[in-house]
């Protein structure tokens, strides 16, 4: 057959009738491939089997009328037009009801017949555009993707299937809501104006938007609004197209971290290996180089000489001590192989402590260092961390405060929150350097008034210790006017 004709079934009982439409076909020479059915029984025979574009059908047949088959025809989506008695228009209505697709009413001289070919054409338009209009219905229905149809001030009309799937609402729950005012519940203001203006301008909306659903869980979409537009391009309302992307932003916002965290070990790294290049290399370079001057020149040198010589190998031993002590305590903290064993600390006692440790460094320069905290203050903190911390800050305190000055350490208690202070009259730090002090991926470094060397590592152990116990830290300093370091402490009550 010729798939480029269209396959019809008429169904006439009257010989006359079929003879006039055979001559209609092949006066317009029109495309059609004919079957002929004389009564509803070779009507019910013919149909099963036969793919037919199109049936048209009489009313009242020899053996009945066509209403009998006439169901089960439309059910199969095959356009039916009913042709009827002159007059019968009952008839016709009736079967447009049923679902026949058009209808034409005979009359003696076969008028009726010239629409036909008109009929049959628009006939199956329509049937071409139903079978449209479904699919796009099925597609919207089944979409993988949240589809959201507004009217023109932005009041939800549909939504489909997948909006209810992952948001847990339904329409009815949805219709109060308005489009707009929908996004700006989790959404910053500048979002939702941006997407009213860029409508505004009739413009598309593209973005990532943050939601709520039903059960409370907060989700994230990649989001398209778009204007909508009937055919006389005025706007009737609004669509919008969503994805869940949630999963896809937890991963992004966990490989951010873990990129972070790599930086970070990374820096963590480099700021070791360039203490252990430079500011461990330096002051061995300059114990050898004494060591091997005594060692060489013991019986020409002068009393005065040997002790200058035995005091540098005595301050370069001293700070490379101290050095190591503080790149193995790093070490062990970022390798997870320092232990935290948090217990009740008299902090009076603790300060009192790391004093005598520093009473040398600070007789040197005539520095008085001063206790305040009060003695019955108690902190809940482990006592290896906490003794580092106080020494490192007070150590630098010493390091860049002029003789005869002061080094204070002060402590206020607030709910379960002790907040201590260790203050001092030195030098004191630009503000462009203050956030630079706790950062491992910073080089910040200076030399004390009297050119005390220094790594930087001791007040990056000071803000992991510190926040091993879930404190705060921070410096507040101004050049010629001293330095403040804060930090807290919990407090076991």
């Amino acid at each position: 057959m010729d798939h480029e004709k269209i396959n019809l079934l008429y169904i006439e009982d009257d010989v006359v009738d079929q003879m006039a439409f055979k001559r209609l076909v092949k006066e317009h020479n029109l495309s059609y491939q004919v079957t002929f059915a004389g009564s509803v029984k070779e009507a019910r025979q013919i149909f099963p089997g036969n793919n037919f574009d199109i049936i048209i059908s009489d009313f009242l047949l020899g053996d009945g009328t066509s209403f009998e088959f006439l169901p089960d025809i439309i059910s199969t989506g095959v356009p039916v037009i009913m042709v009827t008695g002159t007059g019968d228009e009952d008839v016709a209505v009736k079967a447009i009801k049923m679902g026949a697709s058009d209808y034409l009413i005979k009359d003696v001289e076969y008028g009726h017949l010239k629409m036909l070919p008109i009929i049959i054409e628009s006939s199956l338009q329509k049937k071409l555009s139903d079978y449209k209009l479904k699919k796009l219905s099925i597609a919207v229905d089944q979409s993988p993707s949240m589809l959201i149809i507004t009217d023109n001030q932005g009041k939800l009309e549909y939504i489909n299937p997948k909006v209810t799937e992952i948001t847990g609402y339904s329409l009815k729950e949805l219709q109060s809501e308005n489009l707009f005012k929908h996004h700006g519940t989790l959404n910053d203001t500048k979002v939702v104006d941006d997407i009213i203006n860029t409508l505004g301008s009739g413009k598309s909306w593209q973005g990532t938007t943050r939601h709520r659903k039903k059960n409370g869980e907060e989700f994230w979409e990649s989001t398209k609004i778009s204007p909508i537009y009937d055919d006389d391009n005025h706007q009737i309302g609004y669509i919008k197209v969503s994805e869940d992307i949630t999963e896809k932003k937890l991963s992004e916002e966990a490989i951010k971290s873990y990129s972070e965290k790599l930086r970070e070990s990374n820096a963590s790294k480099d700021k070791m290996f360039s203490i252990i290049a430079h500011d461990l290399r330096t002051p061995f370079n300059g114990l050898m180089a004494f060591s091997d001057i005594l060692s060489n020149e013991y019986d020409s040198l002068s009393k005065e000489e040997i002790q200058e010589y035995i005091g540098v190998i005595k301050d370069l031993s001293r700070n490379t001590f101290d050095l190591l002590e503080k790149l193995l305590q790093w070490s062990r903290l970022q390798t997870g192989r320092m232990e935290f064993h948090p217990s009740n600390i008299m902090l009076f006692n603790l300060v009192n402590s790391v004093f005598s440790l520093l009473m040398a460094n600070a007789r040197e320069k005539n520095i008085a260092l001063i206790n305040r905290v009060d003695e019955n203050l108690q902190v809940f903190a482990d006592q290896n961390m906490i003794n580092a911390i106080v020494r490192n800050i007070c150590s630098n305190a010493i390091k860049f405060t002029p003789e005869n000055g002061e080094v204070i350490i002060s402590a206020i208690l607030s709910g379960n929150i002790a907040t201590i202070t260790i203050a001092d009259n030195g030098v004191g730090i630009p503000s462009e350097k203050i956030e630079k002090l706790f950062k491992v991926d910073t080089n910040f470094t200076s030399s004390g008034t009297k050119g005390e060397a220094g790594s930087g590592l001791g007040l990056i152990l000071c803000h992991e210790f510190v926040e091993r116990h879930n404190g705060t830290i921070h410096a507040e300093s101004e050049p010629g006017k001293g330095s403040r370091f804060i930090f807290t402490l919990p407090v076991q009550v």
